[in-house]
């Protein structure tokens, strides 16, 4: 079972070689970065790892982009994992083990990269794993898009990520998903994944808008209309 790996990114300097060199050791078999336009180091960084680099201004979404890498991935197996997102040492077998012929997609937990004290834990924790699970667990799946992996059919065959919404677009796929097979929390799929935008938001708005954006998505298919960007630097 061959593992492509997609990774958008957008000025990620800071960031991007350790997440790059922690999916090289764990032995996946591919891995594309799909670059919107980095005016920094991230794409040079990127071509000393990566098996396929593209960087372009097209790619001004992390859907755009991560449609752009499923078109040209290789793999029996297509996951998802963003610039500032390290993976857990067994991450690729744990998808490997995770799937067989009733799986169409998997995820796991995600846990902070920086210290962000015990507060900043347990947000993680209820957010990325608790939330996550619930959700699959009444059928409306929130797989997030720093750490999830569909069968390569199935995701084209559902055309990929939105590209018509600027965020939640990697949820929205996840219930898409979910029409087509069973999808599984994987607790060994882990990942740990940078705390910069809590950081700047403050823990209770962070916390407000995935409740808030999580029920809209839910219950009507509706995410926010805008999402702040943040850069890597």
């Amino acid at each position: 079972m061959m593992i492509s790996v997609v990774m958008p990114s957008y000025n990620e300097g800071r960031y991007i070689e350790r997440s790059l060199k922690a999916l090289r050791n764990d032995g996946v078999d591919e891995i594309i970065v799909i670059d919107g336009g980095s005016e920094d180091s991230t794409v040079s960084i990127a071509k000393r790892y990566a098996d396929v680099v593209k960087s372009s201004t097209i790619y001004d979404s992390p859907a755009k982009a991560r449609n752009a890498g499923i078109k040209m991935a290789r793999g029996d197996i297509i996951a998802f994992v963003d610039a500032d997102t390290v993976i857990a040492r067994g991450w690729s077998e744990a998808i490997r083990r995770g799937f067989n012929n009733d799986i169409v997609g998997v995820t796991g937990p995600a846990y902070p990269l920086e210290d962000g004290g015990f507060t900043s834990l347990v947000s993680y924790i209820i957010s990325y794993d608790i939330l996550v699970r619930f959700t699959l667990s009444i059928g409306r799946p929130h797989f997030l898009g720093f750490n999830a992996a569909y069968r390569s059919d199935v995701l084209r065959e559902l055309g990929g990520f939105r590209e018509d919404v600027v965020v939640s677009e990697d949820a929205l796929l996840s219930m898409n998903a979910y029409k087509r097979g069973k999808l599984r929390f994987l607790p060994k799929m882990v990942v740990y994944t940078s705390i910069r935008r809590v950081r700047e938001r403050g823990i209770a708005e962070s916390l407000f808008y995935l409740i808030y954006n999580g029920i809209l998505v839910t219950l009507f298919e509706r995410p926010f209309a805008a999402y702040p960007k943040i850069s890597g630097q």
